[in-house]
Order: C-alpha cells, then structure tokens, then sequence
C-alpha cells in the first residue's frame, strides 16, 4: 500500500478504518473484516492491522470480542474517549497505577511465556526487532516502539480483562514511559543496558519460560518505577 513515510503503518490504516467509519462504510452493529482479510486489503502483516485495531478499540469505535471479530460501536469518537491525561494525576496516583502495571505485565510475561504460539512469537519478534531499531540512535526516545513491545506480550495472554485493563491504561502507560526514556537520552550505557532488559524478556518467552519471564519483566518495570521515584520497590 502507498503511504506517507513520515507516518507508521498502523496509523495510516487506523486513519483509513475511522474514515470508513465516519463516512457509514462501516456503520454501527456492523462487523469489521478479519485482519486477514484486512491484511491482504492492505498489503501488510497481521501486526500493524492488528496495532490499527487495538487503537479503535482503546479510543472508542469498536469493540473487539475474543474469537468473534470487531464490532463498530460508536462512529464519532473522540479524544473524550481516552483516559485521563498524565499531569491531572497525583504523584502517589500515578505510582499506584504503575504498580498495577506491574502486577499485570509481570504475570502476562509468564502466561505469554506458556501459551504464545509461532504467529504470536512472530508478532512479538517484529515488535522486539523495532524496538532495537528505534533505539539504536542514542537520542531517539523510541516511545511506541517500547509500548508496542510491552502490548504484544499482554495480547499474547488471550485474556480480554487482561488486554483491556492494560489499553485503558495507555495514556498514562506512555506519558510515564515517555518521562523514563527522557532519562537515559544520550546515556549509551544506560540505554544499552535497558535494551538487554527486553531481550531477555523476549528470550524467555521464546524459549518458554515462565519463571525467567515473570524475573525479567519484574526487574524490567520495578527498574522504571525506581526512577520515577517510587520508594516502595524493592
């Protein structure tokens, strides 16, 4: 498909999906196509359909069921539909919240780590290799390539609570990521040892290991709360 360089994938095809939506193309109650079928209509990977897909249902216009499609829900969304912006939070708030992050993204590992299959390791290969790309310029933030990552391995869970709960945080999952990245710019070693933090998250759940994986995303998630200065962690 032709598209602007300037722009990812997944937004050019999110772009096009809220257009159709707009426009009744695809009209309330309607079923979306498959990402197969999107897929080829596109002519890209399931992965970036798939990012495309996550975004409407996190915004509002569809609602995604476990193994029965995408449904549109509502066909004039808006920003009203997001969280709550990262600065309308306290600082206790916005620790709490990244506290539960960590409960949910240290156990995903471990069950993403059992029940991935070979398509989900190829969703969350590509993810890992983009990150890598992305930081490999020391003053690159990398931002959705990092959340991207952390994303695939909750969606590999299978579990719809799971994978809500995790979108309905992103705001405030990317707003304090981004903050945390800000940190180690221009820090080569500081970024180089981040880096190997997801690789060996990722190796574990290659290699399905459960325990290795739930270790590593701990130590991964409780290294950023430390520097956003949670005391708590341990």
């Amino acid at each position: 498909m032709e598209h602007d360089s300037s722009k990812r994938l997944s937004e050019v095809i999110f772009e096009e999906l809220v257009k159709r939506i707009k426009n009744n193309k695809y009209k309330i109650g309607d079923r979306l196509p498959s990402e197969s079928i999107l897929s080829k209509e596109f002519e890209v990977s399931r992965y970036p359909i798939r990012e495309a897909l996550s975004k409407l249902d996190s915004i509002g216009y569809i609602e995604s069921f476990q193994g029965k499609g995408s449904y549109v829900i509502n066909n004039d969304a808006s920003d009203s539909f997001r969280q709550h912006a990262f600065g309308r939070f306290s600082d206790k708030d916005l620790l709490d919240i990244l506290e539960m992050r960590t409960i949910i993204e240290v156990e995903a590992a471990g069950i993403c780590a059992i029940r991935r299959t070979e398509e989900d390791m190829t969703f969350i290969d590509y993810a890992f290799q983009e990150y890598k790309k992305a930081h490999q310029d020391e003053y690159a933030l990398g931002l959705e390539a990092d959340y991207n990552f952390h994303k695939c391995i909750v969606q590999c869970t299978k579990n719809q609570y799971m994978i809500k709960t995790f979108e309905n945080l992103e705001e405030i999952h990317l707003n304090a990521l981004e903050y945390s990245l800000n940190l180690n710019k221009g820090m080569i070693e500081k970024r180089e040892s981040v880096i190997k933090e997801h690789e060996i998250i990722y190796n574990a759940i290659k290699n399905q290991e459960e325990s290795n994986a739930k270790k590593a995303m701990k130590k991964h998630l409780v290294t950023m709360r430390k520097k956003l200065g949670d005391i708590r962690c341990r």
